[in-house]
């Protein structure tokens, strides 16, 4: 029987082996959106869940919900000058759009980026602390997922630090955008370098 090397240690913020930590190309994308990242509890310390390398692409703080000795803060979603909108596709979400920055004279927009299974961000887009009162915006239709490394509950579920991504794009152009597409292919490859896996497309005959 194989063991599986658990413990060797990761990086906190791509979870990757340290060896294989990209987190110094890890771009920052400078606009005038703000962002906010709930994190379910559960994904917290999970090495696949690449909020948290969304989050520091966005400097969007990170909230997490559903932690039973530590009370969820809300700072991050109550800002008085901030009008928020939470990313998720439900029935009435309105699909995000440069129209989605116009907002009054002196405000900015600020969008919520759910981190989690889609059963939890499914829960957090409704009970979570202000995120259930937010507006709901959608990403366009797009291609499937190039994640690979957990299955996605339907075809055209993306993982967060794509989800980001393509917001990124559909708000500010594909020019901002790209470093942020760049590091994503790296990660995934390198991710699937330290599992001996190979991302979702690519053939062996290629090599």
């Amino acid at each position: 029987m194989s063991s599986r090397k658990s413990s060797r240690p990761r990086c906190p913020v791509c979870g990757l082996h340290l060896e294989r930590c990209l987190c110094a190309e890890l771009p920052v994308v400078d606009v005038p959106t703000r962002f906010v990242l709930v994190q379910h509890n559960r994904e917290r310390h999970k090495p696949t869940s690449t909020g948290r390398a969304a989050a520091a692409a966005l400097r969007a703080p990170i909230v997490h919900y559903g932690a039973r000795d530590e009370a969820m803060d809300t700072a991050p979603l109550t800002d008085p000058e901030l009008d928020y909108v939470v990313l998720f596709p439900a029935e009435d979400a309105q699909v995000a759009g440069p129209e989605l920055l116009h907002t009054a004279p002196g405000r900015r927009r600020c969008v919520v980026i759910l981190d989690g299974t889609w059963h939890q961000c499914s829960r957090m887009a409704r009970r979570a602390a202000h995120v259930g009162d937010f507006p709901k915006v959608s990403l366009p239709p797009g291609g499937p997922s190039r994640w690979g490394i957990r299955h996605p509950p339907r075809p055209e579920a993306v993982c967060t630090f794509e989800a980001a991504t393509r917001l990124v794009e559909v708000l500010h152009g594909p020019d901002v955008a790209r470093p942020m597409e760049r590091f994503f292919l790296e990660l995934t490859a390198r991710m699937h370098a330290q599992r001996g896996s190979l991302p979702p497309g690519h053939d062996e005959d290629d090599d």
